[in-house]
């Protein structure tokens, strides 16, 4: 995060995409500002540190892409990580079992990993109350409940990543105009009902 970042746009999500690079800026209070760099690469860059691999990534693709990067040469704060997914094929090994992001994360293609990690939390809660303390059921139990339903989840969120880095001319130009259809009540709807989770928490006697 960086104090006093001007041009400041308040309470808004101000986002600057070119092929497979997109980079946002959000402000926050104090007069704190966010930035979000998502790029695209083929491999990774383990002896370049993370700002210089920004400046590479960014330092040419205009907008406030100088700016930007100059305001993070103070910055200490700076979190860079790849964009991946966790799938296990179990979620549990004796008396050990995995939940929230350990066992299936979606990553931020997708997001809703509190959501999901309090969802699993309560299923595995029940699971455990339901077979009276037999952890090996319960854990069959609670990964046979949640294992479909957080795939889907990840399956739906790769298909997202043209949402972040898209790769072609035409690719941005058909996500802007999907963006701007959010702006009609109708299709917002449509699109809200599309991503509904279809999941129904089970009612455990407790």
């Amino acid at each position: 995060m960086v104090d006093g970042y001007r041009p400041r746009d308040e309470r808004s999500y101000v986002l600057y995409n070119t092929v497979d690079r997109q980079l946002a800026r959000f402000a926050l209070r104090g007069d704190r500002t966010m930035f979000l760099f998502v790029f695209r690469a083929e491999h990774d860059n383990p002896g370049v540190a993370p700002k210089d691999e920004l400046r590479v990534q960014f330092g040419d693709v205009g907008w406030e892409s100088r700016d930007i990067l100059a305001a993070l040469d103070d910055v200490e704060d700076l979190y860079f990580d790849v964009v991946s997914q966790i799938r296990m094929d179990r979620w549990s090994r004796g008396r050990v079992l995995l939940i929230g992001d350990a066992a299936g994360c979606i990553s931020l293609l997708g997001g809703e990993g509190t959501g999901l990690a309090i969802t699993e939390a309560y299923v595995l809660a029940g699971e455990l109350a339901r077979a009276g303390g037999d952890h090996r059921r319960a854990f069959d139990a609670y990964e046979k409940r949640l294992r479909p339903f957080i795939e889907g989840k990840q399956a739906s969120a790769a298909k997202f990543i043209w949402f972040f880095a898209t790769r072609t001319r035409f690719g941005l130009w058909f996500r802007n105009v999907a963006m701007r259809t959010m702006n009609f009540g109708p299709l917002a709807t449509l699109f809200a009902g599309s991503v509904r989770d279809d999941f129904e928490l089970p009612d455990y006697t407790w």
